[in-house]
């Protein structure tokens, strides 16, 4: 019986050290929604000093080094440890240009993350999350401290309950068209209500590919559109969701990415 009893202090320590671990220091509540299907860009006019990087004039390939992101004569931040691609099934806004990437097959340097450090504390990020599965990560960070993170897994299931579900799977551009038909599409809100961040991380565990363009941030918005996934202050465990979601991403990259071919590193 005293066994019995040891061992089950050990596993309830375990499940509590776990439970600690997993919950991050969140300083805010993000809203989370998702436009409609075959929406590929943010409400520019629901959005207050709104910035878009279409990813069109970079170079495609890897770079450990990044690169700049400039407006005109406005610097809105700087991308490290980047992979352009040109468009294709699994992205491109509009079937033309380039899209962001973070994929450690394709890069060719083990690319798991990828970081945006913007020069401004924004209050809302949007992108349009193309050939999407439920291996990619969204962290936002204030001064060094996680104020938010989410798995995409949380899109894929609330898309998986709409009724019209079958319309944001499939590569929605006419050169491409329906194309990935496996994968969701779809345009990704993310707003900080009543804070701050300045840096993102993207994330991709198991080779799977983090696809995305349209990149948008502002310093402000009007209110909160699209379909809302989440409302709630992250209670969502950044740890053991990565945890989690590298099993799925395991079993993902053996039947997804065999058909993307790696890159040349290019810096």
């Amino acid at each position: 019986m005293k066994n019995l009893l040891i061992k089950s202090a050990i596993a309830s320590g375990v499940v509590l050290s776990l439970a600690t671990v997993s919950r991050p220091v969140m300083a805010a509540s993000f809203a989370v929604s998702i436009e409609n299907a075959g929406v590929q860009n943010a409400q520019l006019s629901n959005l207050v000093n709104a910035h878009v990087d279409t990813f069109d004039s970079e170079t495609q390939g890897y770079s450990a080094t990044g690169f700049q992101w400039n407006d005109g004569t406005k610097n809105i931040g700087s991308y490290q440890n980047t992979l352009v691609m040109n468009a294709e099934q699994y992205g491109g806004a509009g079937g033309t240009g380039k899209y962001f990437d973070v994929d450690t097959n394709r890069s060719g340097n083990g690319q798991k993350v990828s970081t945006l450090n913007l020069a401004t504390p924004q209050s809302y990020f949007g992108f349009w999350w193309s050939a999407g599965d439920s291996s990619n990560v969204l962290t936002f960070l204030s001064q060094g401290q996680v104020v938010y993170s989410m798995t995409t897994a949380d899109v894929v299931n609330y898309i998986a309950k709409l009724p019209n579900k079958t319309s944001y799977y499939g590569n929605p551009n006419s050169t491409f068209k329906n194309q990935d038909s496996g994968e969701p599409f779809a345009f990704i809100n993310f707003y900080d209500v009543g804070g701050t961040f300045d840096q993102v991380q993207f994330t991709n565990i198991g080779g799977t590919g983090f696809e995305s363009d349209n990149h948008t941030v502002a310093t402000g918005y009007n209110s909160i559109n699209g379909n809302i996934v989440t409302t709630a202050v992250p209670e969502s465990s950044s740890l053991l969701g990565v945890f989690a979601i590298g099993f799925v991403g395991a079993a993902s990259v053996m039947t997804r990415r065999v058909k993307k071919k790696s890159v040349l590193q290019l810096s």
